[in-house]
Formats: structure tokens, C-alpha cells, sequence
């Protein structure tokens, strides 16, 4: 397990070593700087101070993303379980902002890359 907080260190979290993590470049994304880590919520404690955990939601709503009202660090995203428009169904997530994590060489990483700016492809 690994451990990861905030700056200011109101925000924790602690989670497996990832094997690889994800930069993705919709929107948000590319503003908010993080690199990901996807899991299943049953793998995540999150250990967050309520009162200065923010949460945000834009577009259709499939993910909210909570950062620290005190120091500002992007902290996870999360995202409901959902079914793909070719039916495939997608399971819920917990998204941690790998930038976080305490004592991991995110350098030594691998990392995948999301096109989130293009448009998804129309349906065959």
C-alpha cells in the first residue's frame, strides 16, 4: 500500500502501487494537472476532512471531482458504475491524483494516454 495526502495534508488516501498511471486531455484534465490512477473504490481508504473537501461536476454529471479548499490539490475523482453506448458496462471507479502519492518513483511509471479532447466516434 501506498500513502498520499494534499499539500496541506487535510486530504489522505492510501491505495496499491498502480502499475501504470493515466494523462488524460479533456478539459478538465489538462487544467487540473493530474496524473490517474483508476481503482475499484474497495481498494481506496480515503481519510478527507469534510469540511475543506470540495466537489465538482460538469457536463453529464459521470464524475465528480473533489480537490482541498485549503491548499487547492486536485485529491480523486470518482465515478458511478455506467453502461457504454456499445453496452459495455463500465464498473465504479475511484480516481486518485497520482501526483499525490507519498514514496512511489512516478517518474518510473508507465503512462497511458487519453484522447479526451476528440469527440467519441459516431456508432457503426
Amino acid at each position: 500500500m501506498i500513502r498520499g495526502r494534499c499539500h496541506c495534508g487535510a486530504q489522505r488516501f492510501s491505495a496499491p502501487a498502480p502499475d501504470s498511471v493515466t494523462e488524460c486531455d479533456c478539459s478538465i484534465c489538462s487544467r487540473r494537472g493530474g496524473l490517474w490512477a483508476y481503482y475499484d473504490p474497495a481498494e481506496v481508504t480515503l481519510e478527507t476532512t469534510p469540511e475543506t473537501l470540495a466537489a465538482y461536476q460538469w457536463g453529464d454529471r459521470m464524475m465528480t471531482f473533489h480537490h482541498c479548499q485549503t491548499c487547492g490539490c486536485s485529491v480523486f475523482n470518482d465515478a458511478p458504475a455506467w453502461t457504454r453506448e456499445d453496452g459495455v458496462d463500465m464498473p465504479a471507479r475511484i480516481i486518485l491524483n497520482a501526483r499525490l502519492f507519498e514514496d512511489f518513483d512516478l517518474a518510473a511509471a508507465p503512462v497511458r494516454r487519453i484522447d479526451g479532447r476528440s469527440p467519441p466516434p459516431l456508432a457503426s
